[in-house]
């Protein structure tokens, strides 16, 4: 009993409420959801519970927000969408770790609260982008009735990395809140975006979202070769690979940053494909961190000839000059 009682006191050692949805599938009908939390132990090593009480999307929703209600605990509702394949159980163990440590966690004595979207896809790159789509429309009324419950109460962020852009994208685009007009998240942080290049340009799929978010922080890496393989399948520039066509043409609240030059990855195998950064690199997540919550969000960053379009640099230099 003694024993019991002290692991579970160090499955509790962080300060992170972590809810999860897992959408299995790749036809709506067919959908399975799976609800739970995730636990840590004192190193922030990941664990899934399911959850069998919460019945619904609607029900996780009520959940959320009773966490959220609840004395000391943090006004943000961060949510994680991963990119394809990321549902594997080292990569998601491995990504959610680092994460959950570096970034989402900072370290104040506040309870956090954080929603994973987990779901699988196909082997096949295509038909991953097909169920991106399908899993993006099928999320678009959990995404519409948790803002329409917030009702502005809590700042809600979402981290995307990868395909996870497409399927923020339709999210926003079947839930037609951008139509609304009215800032309701506030924050939009795309990592290694697997998304077309000019997306927020007039007539693509997330024009005029800038104006229902109050920040849009995209971050680029120029020799991101998973992407480079993309571009080449989709004949269409990635956003996380070539960033945004002109800056200068795009709303005040929208921002880039390249981190091209950052090489502090924890394995040989980030290092080369340069795609999963967002998690393999320290001084990413780090980054990552003050972006999220606000803070010293200038730190170790260069203007590149617009204060919009900025470099991450390795923390050694100083990071107040311009090119």
């Amino acid at each position: 009993m003694l024993a019991l009682t002290a692991q579970n006191l160090k499955a509790q050692s962080t300060t992170l409420t972590h809810y999860y949805v897992k959408v299995n599938g790749s036809e709506e009908a067919k959908f399975q959801l799976e609800f739970g939390k995730v636990t840590y132990d004192e190193k922030y090593s990941p664990k899934k519970v399911t959850d069998e009480s919460i019945t619904s999307l609607d029900h996780l929703i009520s959940v959320i927000f009773d966490s959220m209600d609840e004395d000391n605990t943090s006004d943000k509702l961060n949510i994680l969408i991963h990119g394809i394949w990321a549902d594997k159980k080292i990569a998601w163990e491995r990504m959610i770790k680092n994460l959950s440590r570096d970034t989402f966690d900072n370290k104040d004595e506040k309870q956090k609260v954080i929603l994973s979207i987990i779901w699988d896809s196909s082997f096949d790159y295509k038909k991953g982008v097909r169920i991106a789509r399908i899993k993006g429309d099928y999320l678009s009324s959990f995404l519409k009735e948790l803002i329409e419950e917030n009702d502005s109460k809590y700042k809600i962020n979402f981290l995307c990395h990868s395909m996870g852009n497409r399927i923020f994208q339709h999210m926003i685009n079947e839930s037609d809140l951008i139509e609304e007009g009215e800032v309701i998240i506030d924050q939009f942080v795309s990592v290694g975006a697997d998304i077309e290049s000019n997306t927020f340009e007039e007539g693509e799929p997330l024009h005029g979202l800038s104006d229902i978010i109050e920040d849009i922080t995209i971050y680029i890496h120029n020799n991101d070769r998973t992407l480079g393989m993309s571009q080449l399948l989709n004949s269409k520039e990635r956003l996380g690979l070539s960033g945004v066509p002109d800056i200068t043409k795009l709303p005040e609240n929208i921002r880039t940053i390249d981190v091209s030059v950052i090489t502090d990855h924890d394995d040989v195998t980030s290092k080369i494909g340069n795609h999963r950064y967002f998690y393999t690199s320290p001084s990413v997540r780090k980054d990552l961190g003050r972006v999220l919550w606000k803070k010293d969000f200038k730190t170790s960053k260069k203007e590149l000839k617009h204060k919009n379009r900025l470099k991450l640099l390795p923390e050694e230099q100083n990071g107040t000059s311009k090119e």
